[in-house]
């Protein structure tokens, strides 16, 4: 999934799913080959670690740019396939 990287003020950055929100002239955008070489090396990193998986903080900002649905979108554009 491709994602923008958001560097929002006195906030954390946070990286947002594109389908879901619209674009800023600020934004750093990851396509989906990017974002999966991202995940791919945190998990390289972090492999056998304990990952603490609550980011609070980064969740709220995120939601506060949400604009759309990720699975609402997919399947709109299913439909516009068939």
């Amino acid at each position: 999934m491709a994602i923008r990287i958001r560097f929002t003020e006195g906030r954390p950055t946070v990286a947002l799913c594109a389908a879901e929100t619209d674009p800023d002239p600020n934004d750093l955008y990851l396509d989906d080959a990017e974002h999966y070489a991202l995940a791919a090396k945190f998990a390289q990193d972090w492999q056998g670690q304990t990952v603490n998986w609550n980011y609070a903080e980064e969740w709220a900002e995120m939601e506060k740019h949400k604009k759309r649905d990720a699975k609402a979108e997919l399947d709109k554009w299913l439909g516009s396939q068939a």
